[in-house]
């Protein structure tokens, strides 16, 4: 499995490279990041959703992996929070995030580079299910705990924008009318697709942070723990008593190991949220991944060796 995962995590130390070096251009992340987030992963998002063989019962079984876990660790980070009287109010909105949010850039990168085609495709169904319920929470929190106002048409409209969910839904409502998709226009998405993945992964180191000022030290280490462990390991024990197949299985505890999502610091920074506590969680998450995503994958005894 590391064999498969060190790879990766180069990808992520050049685009740490990349982002400290002097000749680096300024305006070259956010560019990646636009495209990558506006073109490139969509493109693989309709391609992938359009393919996949699926159904009902199957879209079903997914949003309860999701959401029943999901909705466990949110209950637990509130409890949580209710008890910490001293915690700062921005910091508590970073901790919502920090235990539910996934990295979209890292999901979809490594889902691409690493699983069979059907788990892959199921890896990326997972993610848009999740999605919009974890924006909902991360705006609603960030809202709450900054006293902003936030209104349900607020919370819709910042969803129907985003282009990852636009993708997923074009692509399931594709993949219902069994049309076969235009042979040049799945190798241009083909294309767009294979640029994707190693953009995401620039981009994650890209927004990587290393400096330990505002760190919150066990604050950081509860909600990692929340996020790298107790959350895989609540949808496994949920996927063994549904007992679903191999392939959603793999898909949804996958789903449930990743780190949390970079984009978050940009909406702690710009919804009131502690930022820097988000920074802390995002970069300490993503170098965990390291070592508790492939022991996950073992635990589950994931074969990547005709990969």
């Amino acid at each position: 499995m590391l064999s498969y995962i060190l790879p990766i995590f180069l990808i992520i130390a050049l685009g740490v490279w990349i982002k400290r070096t002097p000749h680096a251009p300024k305006e070259l992340f956010p560019a990646l990041e636009w495209f990558s987030f506006y073109v490139a992963f969509p493109a693989l998002l309709f391609l992938r959703t359009a393919q996949l063989h699926m159904d009902a019962r199957a879209v079903q079984s997914l949003a309860l992996l999701v959401v029943v876990p999901m909705a466990a660790i949110l209950l637990l980070c509130l409890i949580g929070l209710r008890l910490a009287h001293q915690l700062p109010d921005p910091a508590r909105s970073s901790i919502i995030q920090g235990a539910t949010r996934p990295s979209t850039y890292f999901g979809l990168a490594v889902a691409g580079l690493v699983f069979p085609d059907n788990v892959a495709a199921l890896i990326m169904l997972t993610l848009a299910i999740a999605l919009p319920l974890v924006n909902v929470v991360a705006v609603v929190a960030l809202a709450w705990w900054s006293g902003k106002r936030v209104t349900a048409r607020s919370i819709l409209r910042n969803l129907v924008r985003n282009p990852i969910i636009l993708a997923t839904v074009a692509g399931a409502v594709y993949n219902m009318t069994d049309w076969p998709l235009w042979g040049p226009l799945t190798s241009a998405l083909e294309i767009l697709g294979s640029v994707a993945l190693g953009l995401g992964l620039v981009c994650v180191g890209g927004g990587l942070v290393f400096r330990l000022e505002g760190a919150m030290p066990l604050v950081t280490l509860i909600t990692n723990s929340l996020k790298l462990m107790a959350l895989p390991g609540l949808t496994l024990l949920m996927c063994s008593a549904l007992g679903v197949d191999q392939a959603t299985q793999m898909a949804v505890c996958f789903y449930a190991s990743l780190p949390t999502a970079p984009n978050a610091y940009i909406m702690a920074r710009q919804m009131g949220g502690d930022a820097r506590l988000m920074a802390t969680m995002i970069t300490t998450q993503t170098l965990l991944t390291i070592v508790t995503l492939p022991l996950w994958m073992l635990w589950l005894g994931v074969d990547f060796s005709g990969r």
